[in-house]
């Protein structure tokens, strides 16, 4: 189960760019915990690139007048509902996901259709034999199997030897 959180913002005040909100933002994914941060901008063209694929939630103005904590607080919470959305309807996590640099999406791949049945295989098929090709068969008889033994002393210990 894959949670989003975005906990806070903070004030990026580097002196070659003017100064700016960045929100921080924790993904909970797959027993991981990554923490991304973001401007504003960029939720808001993710929020273009859904909206052009999908019925999107409402997403907060772009315009804040003022920069009160109390505004941008609102603003936070306003994201943080907005990316839990998204991230619940099925078709758009994947992107959401990889905007947050927690997955990785096809270069070019802007919206994913989820009902073509017409894919193409991404792997090498996997090839089965019946018995090992490196090892002669008449060698294979007088091997010991220590891999099985191997296995059943590290869990049984002697008693099972």
């Amino acid at each position: 189960m894959t949670q989003i959180f975005i906990p806070r913002y903070r004030l990026v005040d580097e002196p070659p760019g003017k100064p700016h909100y960045v929100y921080v933002v924790e993904v909970l994914e797959g027993g991981r915990h990554h923490r991304i941060e973001r401007r504003y901008s960029a939720f808001h063209c993710l929020h273009r690139e859904l909206r052009k694929c999908y019925s999107t939630p409402l997403f907060p103005p772009k315009r804040v007048r003022s920069c009160q904590p109390k505004v941008l607080e609102r603003r936070r919470q306003s994201l943080e509902q907005y990316l839990q959305a998204m991230l619940r309807f099925g078709p758009s996590r994947a992107q959401v996901l990889a905007f947050l640099g927690v997955k990785k999406l096809k270069a070019g791949l802007e919206c994913i259709d989820f009902n073509s049945e017409n894919k193409a295989m991404e792997h090498q098929p996997i090839f089965n034999f019946k018995k090992d090709p490196y090892v002669k068969a008449e060698e294979s008889n007088h091997l010991p199997d220590v891999v099985t033994q191997g296995v059943l002393l590290g869990l049984y210990g002697n008693t099972h030897c």
